[in-house]
């Protein structure tokens, strides 16, 4: 049987994206709890088949990233059929990565998993900014 955090962990994993549902963080070790600062969900708000097929992938990338889990990440997309799809990534309502999906789907794994580190290596360079620099004059998500 479940415990509550986990039922809670994952039905918010399949509310913000049943493609996505299989994603949930993993469960904790027997005797310990999960810190509610440690999930994260990575939510798809994807309109073509490209940018769902993206999401996959990316999302498969993500998983693999170690310390991923504690980071919650928006992939939104913007179609075009003229230029392919706008897609962009969010963390913390600040977009850190924008890339144009090309109109056929042929390179989307790879572009994929190329997203997934830029996203992750922009989300550590934030997260390191925020560790170092005090200003009294800014609270800690303003940085």
């Amino acid at each position: 049987m479940l415990d509550t955090a986990r039922r809670l962990a994952l039905l918010a994993a399949a509310i913000a994206c049943p493609a996505f549902a299989d994603t949930a963080a993993p469960a904790p070790a027997p005797g310990r709890t999960p810190q509610a600062e440690s999930w994260g969900i990575v939510t798809c708000q994807a309109v073509t088949v490209a940018g769902h097929e993206f999401c996959r992938y990316l999302g498969a990338e993500w998983r693999d990233k170690p310390g991923s889990e504690r980071y919650s990440i928006a992939i939104r997309e913007r179609p075009s059929a003229r230029w392919g799809s706008q897609v962009w990534i969010e963390f913390a309502q600040r977009r850190v990565l924008q890339l144009q999906l090309p109109p056929a789907r042929a390179g989307l794994q790879t572009l994929g998993a190329e997203a997934a580190e830029g996203a992750y290596q922009a989300i550590l360079d934030i997260e390191r900014q925020r560790r170092l620099v005090r200003d009294a004059d800014l609270a800690r998500d303003e940085f």
